[in-house]
């Protein structure tokens, strides 16, 4: 009888040691798919945010480059009757709406309006009277099939001439 004494606690421990149900099994893989859809859910939004990115990146390329090319052209008494052309035109102010050009740049297609509004004129009075002595440029890039208007790059600038006088 001692070792039935001795045995009985020992016998209830192991009753106590049981492993997981295969209901709690079920509820901790319904657990960790949810987790793990949660966490591949934020991989595909973040791959389409870095697309987002290289596509405002090279929009960015594209219209500091198109803007240096228009501030190598001096804004003079010439060329401020120039029509805007790329890349040999002149800064001739352009219908509200601006001029569009569709380019592509690392195999991606992109939409270029570029808007020149004259701000400032010549004075009545003066031998040039309403020949416009400041200029506001603004260019506008956004990738083709752009899904919101954050995607659109604009960088904008003024441009003077360099006619002597009280302006």
């Amino acid at each position: 009888m001692r070792k039935d004494k001795h045995q009985a606690p020992y016998a209830k421990a192991e009753r106590k040691q049981a492993g997981f149900t295969l209901l709690e099994a079920a509820i901790a893989l319904v657990v960790l798919m949810v987790i793990g859809l949660g966490i591949a859910s934020l991989f595909t939004y973040s791959i389409s945010a870095n697309v987002r990115a290289d596509d405002r990146e090279l929009a960015m390329a594209i219209a500091q480059k198109r803007m240096e090319w228009i501030r190598t052209i001096p804004f003079t008494t010439q060329t401020r009757a120039v029509a805007f052309s790329f890349p040999d035109g002149g800064l001739q102010a352009t219908a509200t709406e601006g001029v569009t050009e569709t380019l592509t740049n690392a195999g991606r297609s992109y939409v270029v309006n570029t808007v020149i509004q004259d701000l400032a004129f010549v004075p009545a009075g003066n031998h040039d009277a309403g020949a416009p002595t400041v200029k506001r440029i603004q260019m506008s890039v956004t990738p083709l099939g752009a899904a919101t208007a954050f995607e659109t790059v604009t960088v904008t600038t003024q441009r003077s001439t360099q006619v002597t006088g009280n302006y």
